[in-house]
């Protein structure tokens, strides 16, 4: 019998409905010799500040199989957040639904795709029971962790054997997804947008208004030269997002893919080999997925995750190692149109550099944060002085300023900060 899992976020209230009820007919439809549940066990899925944007449960049950034998088995229970903690952001963005029919439709379609030119490639875990009611969409995934995949320490950053793993794979999703375009026409408009998009300018701007003087105000305490240059070069809530939404929209005369669109360190697992090599990598949390340039995925995932050493020095390494795969990947699922060249995904960078600005202001400021039991949400959004406290508190987390010591002076000399 497996020993009693640990519990790694105890604050975290488990909604009453995920029960034994619940998940009966989840295993008879994905266990045949289920006979009925001798225990069940709902915990939290993952640590305070690694999920900001949903409810995450690890369901670990025992059952009687039909032979008389007792048999474990854990699922992963993803759900919404409730309106008043950070749900109703989401739900605007429309997260859940594009979610649902990743798993649903796209991703098996990216996976025939690659079958049908030879060759087997998994992007993300097998998700065995999807619910949608009036209040909420559920989806329940295999457990990864009972395949003996695991995520990175955030903290520590992916290093370079894991980057090129990364890269490799972020390279046969979006080629996956424009070979798709190419044979079934556009995506649904839901893919055409994400937080940053008109409907929520509003939001946006108020967030961004309330956020930034704290934000400069922490940068004069990071010991960065001539940091007041820098404060200068921030742009105004106005311009900001304009330039997001600018960013947001797709150029259908350049190469275009199916972004990941959260590719961050945590929403990216591995197996490893006896000797320590990776031996699969594997995407998770499919919720913000986004028609544009690959380079929204690129400068999310080595500005938010690659370790500290490498994520400036190895950039454009970074770029080439992506490429190839993509070129190879293009190649082999026929694409009709030209191949992006190294010289074209390099342009891409320079065009899309706000991502990484973006990304730099935003969720690597939660990436970097040690685990906290105030880290949701509601906190990062909301004003008022208990979440300013916290702000605060992440904006001069000693990993974080050692991370914009590097990449400041790194965007300045990439165009990056010249919004103007």
């Amino acid at each position: 019998m497996p020993s009693k899992p640990v519990n790694p976020n105890e604050f975290l209230l488990i909604p009453k409905w995920i029960n034994e009820d619940y998940f009966v007919p989840i295993l008879e439809k994905d266990m045949g010799n289920f006979e009925k549940i001798v225990s069940f066990l709902p915990i939290a899925a993952t640590a305070p500040g690694e999920n900001y944007t949903s409810i995450m449960v690890r369901v670990v049950i025992v059952y009687l199989s039909k032979d008389g034998s007792k048999e474990d088995v854990s699922y992963i229970l993803k759900t919404g957040l409730d309106v008043n903690k950070g749900g109703a952001m989401v739900e605007q963005i429309g997260m859940f639904p594009r979610e649902k029919e990743m798993y649903q439709h796209h991703i098996p379609l990216f996976g025939k795709l690659y079958k049908e030119a030879g060759i087997e490639v998994e992007l993300a875990p097998k998700c065995v029971h999807i619910e949608e009611t009036p209040e909420r969409i559920t989806m329940v995934f295999e457990d990864l962790k009972r395949k003996n995949f695991r995520n990175i320490d955030r903290l520590k950053g992916l290093d370079l054997p894991h980057m090129r793993c990364v890269l490799r794979k972020l390279a046969e999703l979006h080629a996956a997804s424009a070979v798709y375009r190419e044979i079934n026409g556009p995506y649904d408009t839901k893919y055409s947008k994400n937080m940053f998009s008109e409907e929520n300018r509003e939001l946006l701007t108020k967030v961004r208004e309330f956020r930034e003087p704290q934000y400069q105000k922490a940068m004069l305490e990071w010991g960065i030269p001539d940091i007041e240059r820098y404060i200068k070069k921030s742009p105004s809530a106005t311009k900001f997002i304009e330039e997001t939404l600018r960013l947001n929209k797709a150029d259908e005369k350049s190469f275009n893919v199916l972004n990941h669109g959260d590719s961050w360190c945590n929403n990216i697992m591995f197996k490893y080999k006896e000797n320590g090599e990776v031996d699969s990598t594997l995407f998770v949390d499919l919720q913000l997925c986004k028609w544009g340039s690959p380079a929204q995925d690129l400068w999310y995932v080595i500005v938010s995750s690659a370790s500290l050493d490498i994520k400036v020095k190895e950039f454009d390494h970074f770029i080439k190692i992506y490429h190839e795969r993509l070129s190879e990947c293009l190649n082999l699922l026929n694409y009709s149109k030209p191949v992006p060249t190294l010289r074209d995904v390099h342009v891409m960078m320079i065009k899309g550099g706000t991502w990484g600005y973006v990304t730099a202001n935003g969720v690597m400021v939660a990436v970097l944060m040690p685990s906290d039991k105030d880290s949701n949400m509601d906190k990062m959004l909301s004003p008022g002085p208990e979440s300013d406290a916290f702000r605060h508190k992440t904006f001069t987390n000693p990993l974080y300023v050692k991370a914009m010591k590097q990449l400041l002076p790194f965007f300045d000399q990439r165009g990056v900060l010249d919004f103007d």
